[in-house]
């Protein structure tokens, strides 16, 4: 397990590293690896959001449930999960692109600390106004970014959470990550919050266009 950790960190301090090759600037090469990542999940995301498109849709529904088994919560939970199964939907898919993003969050870190002792040039790169005000670089934190950081997720939360019509425990989770990620980003470096903010705003984009999308119609069955 610590060995396929470690191969992961070495693997994505190599390919920032690649970009650069590319980019004279690390700001861009790790905006590049953010791009690629999403990219390399964009089927899954495309379903996810999808899922919680059909989710909206089913309100009504839900709500005729909640309505109906009002005095029985355990008979309201059943009859939740067979409309979940029936429709091919998981309540829980809102909080997906969270759970993805705290996945690639820890070994990125520890990519950027290793680059921050084994790559002078990383220690002293700067990008946009990251470093240039405050004399330090990508592998320093960042207070601008943190904050803007934060807003793009509330902005996204909000979207994911109009999309499925989710609430609940599922809808805290939503509101909960943003306020998480900005506490603990004061503490992270630039460069960490550099991929959450691009990520974040490509996932923003890509639910907007997914959800302005019209539903494919049915096709009718020609009777023999």
């Amino acid at each position: 397990m610590f060995a396929l950790f470690g191969r992961l960190i070495d693997f994505m301090t190599e390919t920032i590293v690649f970009l650069y090759g590319f980019v004279p600037s690390y700001g861009l090469a790790i905006i590049l690896f953010t791009v690629l990542i999403r990219l390399l999940l964009l089927p899954l995301m495309i379903k996810q959001t999808k899922s919680m498109k059909a989710m909206q849709e089913l309100q009504p529904q839900m709500q005729e449930i909640k309505d109906k088994y009002d005095d029985n919560k355990e008979k309201q939970q059943e009859e939740m999960m067979k409309l979940y199964q029936e429709n091919n939907v998981n309540p829980l898919s809102g909080c997906l692109p969270l759970v993805i993003q705290m996945a690639i969050i820890i070994p990125l870190y520890r990519a950027i600390m290793q680059m921050s002792e084994t790559v002078p040039e990383f220690e002293e790169s700067v990008f946009l106004w990251i470093g240039r005000i405050t004399g330090g670089s990508l592998a320093e934190r960042d207070i601008v970014l943190v904050i803007l950081t934060g807003l793009v997720m509330l902005g996204h939360s909000k979207m994911t959470q109009s999309l499925s019509g989710g609430g609940g425990k599922a809808g805290m989770m939503m509101y909960f990550m943003p306020l998480f990620i900005v506490f603990i980003g004061f503490q992270l470096p630039a460069a960490v919050m550099l991929y959450l903010f691009t990520s974040t705003l490509f996932q923003f984009f890509q639910q907007y266009y997914v959800k302005r999308e019209p539903d494919e119609p049915e096709t009718a069955v020609e009777e023999a």
